[in-house]
């Protein structure tokens, strides 16, 4: 939830810009973002541009993206760096 900042000049009034964050929404833009970027060709989808608008910049996102095969073996220093 993000409710910009504004001004209403015949009240005088002030709102503040506020940000709320809400766990279950953030667990499935994850989920889907993941999915799309894994290459996957069974996703679809159907979001509101607030939902998809804190994503960032997707390459950013796929060069945070980790591919491993059932088998590899991969240190656990390697992974974090």
């Amino acid at each position: 939830y993000y409710q910009p900042e504004a001004f209403i000049p015949t009240t005088n009034t002030y709102i503040e810009k506020d940000l709320q964050i809400n766990e279950e929404i953030e667990k499935l833009r994850l989920r889907t973002t993941s999915a799309l970027m894994s290459g996957r060709r069974d996703v679809i989808v159907v979001s509101s541009i607030s939902c998809i608008y804190g994503m960032g910049n997707p390459e950013d996102f796929k060069e945070s993206v980790f591919k491993f095969a059932v088998g590899t073996r991969i240190s656990r220093n390697a992974f974090l760096h």
